[in-house]
């Protein structure tokens, strides 16, 4: 007996023990997590949002924000039927439990344990207030443990009654719908009032999936669930068989009543979401009912975001398969249903559905993807290499199985919709941008920061501070230019000893190439004849220079590096640099609001960015009127007005006030451009820049293309961590960049021609079809000789038109001759200057340059 007391007692004691430091662990998770949690004000706020609309150039709806415009209703106004909906579907206990059903949870354990299905939910009312409002999405132990503490705090201090119309007023029902008034507009066009028992039944049955269930995307699934509903609001007594089965009877009558969203640029709409708070406030935002036009191009941004994401997953595909997103345990959905509810509650990002796999052999793979099952034979799995490092795969799959498993979570492109094919996917980690403007005004036409805006908020367009590489060469070489350099101009490209330093910069690959023109130099993006440039003009000039383009000083290194790229920026700083280039050397400012009105579409705020006219105004006066769907406004063709010739007298896009005088901010008056360089060094930087699409590191664009108006840079820095291609033409400036967010290698050989020249053409290709090529203005007096074209020597110059400068403002490579440009013929009485170098035939190769 002794023995047994004594076991006894030292069971209890342990117990006890554990009992004890349970409670006090439990204890120090709560004090840990307590202080996270809302205050009781937070918890008792509703907000009442007035729309903020966003339209694109043409007027198209581009984003709403604060959609809960409805005013939020008290418990007293909602409808008994729409109620008890609610609660029979989704916490019948409501009223008895303290924010955590304990009876529900046993209930679900036991359900799970007697018929393995996960059917029955624990998730009260109160909970799901919790999570959907105050919490993050994130399924952890941290995230439930937070959610639990929180529906238990929500239970001490506020009423049953307050917190269903919290509940009510928040819980987001689809389509852009948060709360039951607004869901009741959204689906019906009614007030609460006026919504049938059916109707109730329909919205109560969306919180569990409020995509799977929609009534106006998935009708037949809608309308089960909305059945399924009227049958438990009848057994649990709330409505009579007579109204059980007139509601049953009733057809979806559920349709569209709300505007729905024209263009797709959510990068964009959070731009002007956070300058639209900055300009006035949080509160005012969404409460104000504002009307923001954008320069948003809807077709071009479309085009964009295709581009960017073809690239991106080439990059992806190239580098090997990753595997499963997540794994499941198909014993734990019983039924299809089930399966979908899982599936649901992955987000499609791009064009990348998330899939479950059913089941998967040699041959072949069977899964759901939405509310259909698909087949994968080998062909759409074998690009499936194992990712081991950014240069190493694993090896070729030979079966489908050695991809695939049954329980997977995968991603699916589709590939014919008619016939309903898909094939394998997955979602990109590495990052990407494109940015196009117009050149002539600054205003932004696309912009992509990123794969999927709903995957990552990460704006890489405007927030991605990164090295430009060798796509900043062309700010040195034009600052060179400016100080009296030519294209024809040589330097040898040698390797070069530092004094007192031990940097030793090279080219990529190693190779040297001797005395070679700028021309040459820059087309070839050879790094040493940069560096001996940047030193021959001077560091501190070269930067002055550069800050005319927009790059901020501090951005800007004071060492002989900045020959390479080693400056800080954004493709959005890019763009607005590479704009000088494009539209004949002027400063312009990237802009993406055009105008501003309050609820009643009076004039809030009106862009009045710099405008190009005459080198000599301080204003320009448009006159064209602003369409008032948008920023319609003829600015002209950018660079028609210099320092050579005057703007287009058929066409004028500016005049100079005589008599009155007109201020900024009048209708249609702008400031004046400034130009930061002269037609001439514009003219000769252009050229050496089609140089680099015609002949260099970018000849693909010029083979794909097949125009003679493109020209940019290349850039790719140390260990390939970055990629850029910086293009434009007279009317278009385009960036393309991409790299991981956390700096890593993008691997061997992924340098800019084949990672983001790709993009970059795609997209141009997409928005140049059908578009005539245009040219730059060629000033009257700049010779062959002064662009580095070869001329024949015993030949003299023949004077040119301004109509003919005009006609013949491009250039064209007619053989390898070409390339290499000669000294043009000695004035009479002097003697012919010895060449540098002897003429070698210039590399015809594309060679790929890295910041070192």
């Amino acid at each position: 007996m002794r023995f047994i007391y004594k076991f006894l007692q030292l069971i209890l004691g342990a117990f006890f023990a554990l009992l004890t430091l349970g409670a006090l662990g439990l204890f120090a998770l709560y004090s840990h997590y307590e202080p996270q949690l809302p205050d009781e004000a937070e918890l008792r706020k509703i907000d009442i949002q007035v729309p903020l609309r966003i339209y694109t150039r043409d007027g198209e709806l581009l984003a709403e924000y604060g959609e809960r415009r409805s005013r939020p209703v008290s418990l007293s106004e909602v409808p008994k039927n729409l109620k008890m909906a609610f609660l029979d579907i989704e916490d019948a206990r409501f009223y008895q439990h303290q924010g955590v059903d304990w009876k529900g949870v046993a209930r679900a354990i036991s359900s799970a344990v007697s018929t393995g299905s996960t059917n029955q939910g624990a998730s009260t009312i109160t909970m799901q207030l919790a999570k959907n409002v105050f919490l993050d999405a994130d399924k952890t132990f941290e995230r439930k443990f937070k959610q639990t503490l929180l529906a238990i705090k929500m239970e001490r201090n506020l009423g049953k009654d307050e917190i269903l119309e919290l509940y009510l007023n928040k819980i987001y029902l689809g389509n852009r719908a948060y709360g039951i008034a607004s869901a009741a507009e959204t689906y019906y066009g009614k007030t609460l009032g006026e919504l049938t028992l059916a109707q109730c039944a329909m919205i109560a049955g969306l919180p569990k999936a409020p995509s799977r269930y929609n009534p106006l995307a998935n009708p037949e699934r809608a309308m089960i669930r909305r059945n399924y509903i009227l049958k438990r609001m009848l057994e649990l007594g709330d409505i009579s068989q007579l109204d059980y089965q007139t509601a049953l009877n009733e057809p979806n009558t559920a349709a569209k009543h709300k505007t729905e969203i024209d263009a797709n640029a959510p990068y964009l709409a959070e731009m002007v979401r956070a300058d639209i708070v900055k300009r006035f406030g949080e509160e005012n935002a969404y409460a104000q009912g504002y009307h923001v036009y954008t320069t948003l191009d809807n077709e071009k941004q479309t085009e964009a975001a295709e581009s960017l994401r073809k690239a991106l997953t080439a990059y992806d595909f190239r580098h090997g398969y990753r595997g499963a997103e997540d794994k499941v345990d198909l014993g734990d959905l019983k039924t299809e249903d089930d399966m979908r509810d899982k599936l649901s509650t992955y987000p499609v990002f791009g064009d990348l559905h998330p899939a479950l796999v059913l089941s998967a052999d040699s041959n072949a793979a069977e899964l759901l993807v939405g509310e259909t099952r698909v087949t994968l034979d080998f062909n759409d799995v074998k690009w499936a290499r194992e990712f081991k490092t950014e240069d190493r795969r694993g090896a070729a799959p030979k079966r489908v199985s050695d991809v695939l498993k049954a329980g997977d979570i995968v991603r699916l492109r589709q590939t014919d919709k008619e016939k309903n094919t898909w094939t394998l996917s997955q979602v990109p980690t590495v990052g990407g941008a494109l940015v196009s403007l117009d050149p002539s005004d600054g205003a932004v036409r696309a912009v992509m920061g990123g794969f999927d805006f709903y995957h990552s908020k990460f704006n890489r367009a405007t927030q991605a501070v990164r090295q430009p590489g060798s796509s900043f060469k062309p700010i040195i070489y034009a600052a060179a230019l400016a100080k009296g350099f030519t294209p024809a101009s040589v330097v040898n490209d040698a390797p070069l000893e530092i004094p007192g330093s031990t940097w030793k910069p090279e080219n990529f690959g190693g190779k040297y190439i001797g005395p070679t023109t700028l021309r040459e130099a820059l087309a070839k993006s050879r790094n040493l004849v940069s560096i001996r440039l940047l030193r021959s003009i001077g560091i501190n000039y070269a930067i002055d220079f550069a800050t005319q383009f927009g790059f901020a000083k501090e951005n800007l290194p004071a060492n002989l590096t900045l020959a390479l790229g080693t400056a800080m920026t954004t493709p959005l700083e890019m763009a607005t640099a590479y704009a000088a280039f494009a539209n004949g050397g002027y400063k312009i400012n990237a802009y993406f609001i055009t105008r501003i009105e309050d609820r009643n579409h009076k004039v809030l705020f009106e862009e009045t960015s710099p405008r190009i006219c005459d080198d000599a105004a301080e204003i320009c006066t448009i006159k064209k009127p602003t369409d008032q769907a948008g920023d319609k406004q003829v600015t002209g063709e950018a660079g028609k007005a210099g320092a050579d010739k005057p703007a287009a007298p058929e066409k004028p896009i500016w005049e100079t006030p005589a008599v009155e005088s007109p201020k900024v901010g009048d209708a249609g008056v702008y400031p004046a451009a400034k130009r930061i360089m002269s037609n001439r060094t514009h003219y000769q930087i252009v050229s050496m820049m089609q140089g680099v699409t015609q002949f260099g590191t970018a000849a693909r664009a010029g083979r794909t293309l097949n125009r003679k108006d493109i020209a940019g840079k290349t850039g790719t820095t140390n260990d390939q961590k970055d990629a850029w291609f910086c293009g434009f033409t007279p009317d278009v400036v385009t960036i393309a960049w991409v790299g991981f967010d956390d700096m890593a290698k993008l691997g061997e050989g992924e340098t800019a021609t084949n990672v983001a020249l790709p993009m970059w053409i795609d997209f141009m290709h997409r928005i140049l079809k059908g578009e005539p090529s245009k040219e730059w203005e060629r000033p009257v007096d700049l010779k062959e000789a002064d662009l580095g074209l070869e001329v024949e020597e015993d030949a003299k110059p023949k004077k040119r038109s301004q109509a003919a400068n005009t006609a013949d403002s491009s250039f064209q490579y007619q053989n390898e001759r070409d390339l290499a440009p000669r000294r043009p013929a000695p004035a009479a009485g002097q003697q012919a200057a010895p060449r540098p170098a002897p003429q070698r035939t210039p590399e015809r190769v594309e060679i790929p340059e890295q910041l070192f």
